[in-house]
């Protein structure tokens, strides 16, 4: 009986068989390297955070210090660090979700998974994207800056509604601008150094 033919089909199919789990192994080795990857951007993210947490403490536009969009909060943190570990996680997630791809289990539970984080991840990145900024007072007008949009109030005119929240230094504190037909423009402490800023103010409209 021949089996030519049958060790010529099985010689084939072993060797397509190495061929699947090398390139199974090299497609593991990828996604473990880039799960470190995300590893050490989580542990720089972390770095990041904990060396705003340590800011001796809120910067000032009135007191001369070097973040003018008054980017950084009552608290000492900073909201654009969420925005930046969204967007790079979501950058990790989608290098995981085009292995995924090419290996063919873009259709898996789990390339699924990964792939719906990903539109997840950056969806929320650019929701909490933060725009800068930048309110300054010259003479009794308070300027700001937001992105494409600017703004001005004149605290010495008694027709300019102001309304204060709270205590200046306190978690809550607010400002509060009204605007006929609109939302009134509110002011807080990831804007301004809020004492400072109700000092500097008050120069101007003593009653606020």
């Amino acid at each position: 009986m021949a089996t030519g033919p049958v060790d010529a089909e099985a010689g084939a199919l072993r060797h397509e068989h190495d061929a699947l789990v090398r390139s199974h192994a090299d497609i593991q080795a990828e996604l473990d390297r880039t799960k470190a990857e995300l590893a050490d951007a989580r542990a720089t993210i972390a770095a990041l955070e904990a060396r705003v947490r340590a800011a001796e403490g809120p910067l000032s536009i009135f007191e001369g210090g070097s973040d003018p969009g008054g980017r950084i909060t009552g608290d000492g943190s900073d909201p654009r660090v969420l925005s930046f570990a969204l967007a790079a996680t979501a950058v990790v997630a989608g290098m995981v979700t085009v292995l995924a791809l090419l290996s063919g289990t873009l259709m898996s539970p789990f390339g699924l998974l990964i792939a719906a984080l990903t539109v997840v991840l950056a969806w929320a990145a650019m929701r909490t994207k933060v725009e800068p900024i930048e309110v300054s007072i010259v003479r009794g007008l308070v300027y700001v800056k937001k992105g494409e949009s600017s703004y001005r109030f004149d605290v010495r005119s008694a027709s300019t509604e102001v309304e204060q929240l709270g205590t200046p230094g306190e978690p809550g504190w607010e400002l509060r601008f009204a605007r006929k037909g609109m939302d009134p423009f509110v002011i807080n402490a990831s804007m301004v150094e809020p004492v400072s800023f109700m000092a500097e103010l008050r120069q101007w409209r003593a009653s606020i």
